[in-house]
């Protein structure tokens, strides 16, 4: 957002400045040496207020379009290009392609101003080449921003096709899993607490054994937990 900004304050102060170099100031200054030096004439000395203006309002406009535009686009370069080209016509225009002539009374002089033409429009085509540079020093960065934002734009994508998949599936029901269940530390509770009562401890059977009172098996008196049904023994059984 920042820099979009600071692009459009340099696009209007290049406005401002192209208006001031191209139309206003050359207006003023034609307007001067029309009313001071009227016998002074160019091919283009009766339309050159309106040819001023036209091409001075072309560079204007292209010259604020290439500076809203980041260098290395296609876009600047053109603009650039545009304005370049109409700055060498306005500059023929300017200086009645290369010939004026001055007449004050009885004399005549000529000015063959061609070379001086020819060496401006040589400074204007160097210019052409320096936009040509940088367009191509920062067309790889410009590649790799664009790269970049169509990247972020297709996972922008994705994301939002998959967020709409997921609200049109149907929720299903999680089955309950063992890692659903709490971990938890608990007690077991003893079997005289919640009522058991064991049954009397059978005295009429073989020294060293006893039985079952679950599955009736003999198991010998030192065992703590019945073999056939895995039942436990009291405690009092235990010798």
């Amino acid at each position: 957002m920042t820099r979009g900004k600071s692009r459009v304050s340099d696009a209007v102060w290049t406005a401002f400045t192209e208006s001031l170099r191209f139309i206003v100031v050359p207006l003023i200054l034609l307007d001067l040496v029309t009313s001071h030096y009227p016998q002074l004439a160019t091919a283009f000395m009766s339309q050159i207020e309106g040819f001023v203006f036209f091409f001075g309002g072309m560079i204007v406009a292209s010259s604020t379009l290439e500076t809203m535009h980041r260098p290395g686009t296609y876009k600047r370069l053109l603009f650039g290009m545009c304005a370049l080209t109409f700055v060498g016509m306005w500059l023929f225009v300017v200086f009645g392609g290369g010939v004026a002539e001055f007449s004050y009374g009885p004399y005549f002089v000529q000015f063959d101003l061609t070379k001086i033409v020819y060496i401006v429009l040589g400074g204007v085509s160097l210019k052409a080449v320096l936009v040509y540079l940088t367009f191509s020093v920062n067309r790889k960065a410009e590649v790799e921003r664009a790269r970049k934002r169509r990247v972020e734009e297709a996972e922008k994508a994705r994301a939002g096709a998959a967020h709409a998949a997921r609200r049109r599936t149907p929720r299903a029901h999680p089955s309950p899993s063992f890692s659903d269940l709490s971990s938890a530390e608990f007690d077991v509770t003893a079997d005289h607490e919640v009522g058991f009562t064991p049954a009397p401890y059978m005295k009429d059977i073989p020294k060293g054994m006893k039985t079952c009172e679950v599955c009736g098996v003999q198991s010998p008196t030192k065992d703590y937990v019945c073999k056939n049904c895995g039942s436990w023994f009291p405690a009092d059984s235990v010798i």
